[in-house]
């Protein structure tokens, strides 16, 4: 499995590189504020606050043991599709949550797009009444909603012509809250969900889905696609090995709102932050 590219809150001048098995893993090196890390740093807005400069196609993950934002990139292909797998009630839609309002703060609607597919659209209420998030938005439906194969088709589409140089545009950043329910979808629209899983981050169509960890064994055929790997609370070893794929301690210990991410030399901690008022970029 390919490792992910992830953004380290380590603070340091110099881009690094983490041995990883095959694939080279970055942290990139944020600057500090001269100001002293606050402990209060709960929310989305917080974090992002505390770095100077923000990092380039950066969104958030969350908040480590030390009170420094932890920080994903979105520039690398080999990052690929990102999976968030834990039990029932322990933050997976909050992750999102987290991840698009970080997503629209830290970029130009010109440079980012988000589309959303959910069992619970009244849950992504809070984001798709912001007046200046509606600029981001290129797509939110249920998964049950025609318009989810469309949005899907639409897609496929636009990363095929990209990968033919004919099309060029924001990226965009697909969320696909409960993944099982792609399987109430047609043959073709699956057919297009999977060939995006897997070379979708090649032409800008960046996807993040999450699962219930009593569901993975059902789903190794779509689990296996993602190279990204984050996981909350899961109490089951046979999950465990199906949502990891690498060696990690006990996950059962975690609360609701903690998470891992493997970073192609280690799993680190974080925490999630609380989600405050959107604000955008201007444009």
């Amino acid at each position: 499995m390919a490792l992910s590219q992830i953004i380290s809150r380590t603070f340091d001048p110099q881009l690094k590189l983490i041995p990883g098995l095959n694939v080279r893993s970055r942290i990139f090196a944020a600057k500090e504020k001269t100001a002293p890390v606050q402990e209060n740093l709960t929310t989305v807005n917080a974090l992002l606050g505390s770095l100077e400069p923000m990092p380039q196609n950066a969104i958030l993950l969350g908040r480590c043991a030390d009170g420094l934002p932890f920080l994903m990139s979105l520039g690398d292909p080999e990052l690929g599709a990102i999976l968030i797998g834990c039990e029932q009630g322990y933050g997976k839609t909050h992750h999102l949550q987290v991840l698009v309002d970080s997503a629209l703060q830290s970029h130009s609607p010109h440079n980012l797009q988000v589309a959303v597919l959910t069992l619970n659209p009244e849950e992504w209420n809070r984001l798709a009444g912001q007046p200046l998030a509606e600029k981001y938005i290129q797509g939110m439906a249920a998964w049950y909603d025609p318009q989810a194969e469309s949005l899907i088709a639409s897609l496929t589409e636009l990363a095929e012509s990209r990968r033919d140089g004919q099309r060029r545009g924001p990226d965009v950043l697909l969320v696909l809250d409960d993944l099982p329910a792609l399987q109430d979808l047609s043959w073709e629209a699956q057919v297009n969900l999977r060939w995006l899983l897997e070379y979708g981050s090649q032409s800008g169509v960046w996807i993040v889905a999450t699962v219930n960890a009593r569901e993975a064994d059902g789903l190794r055929y779509w689990i296996e696609i993602f190279r990204t790997r984050i996981v909350g609370r899961v109490g089951d070893e046979t999950s465990t090995g199906i949502l990891t794929q690498h060696a990690v301690a006990p996950l059962e210990n975690l609360v609701p709102g903690e998470f891992k991410a493997w970073t192609g030399a280690d799993w680190v901690g974080y925490t999630l932050p609380l989600l405050g008022e959107v604000k955008t970029l201007a444009g």
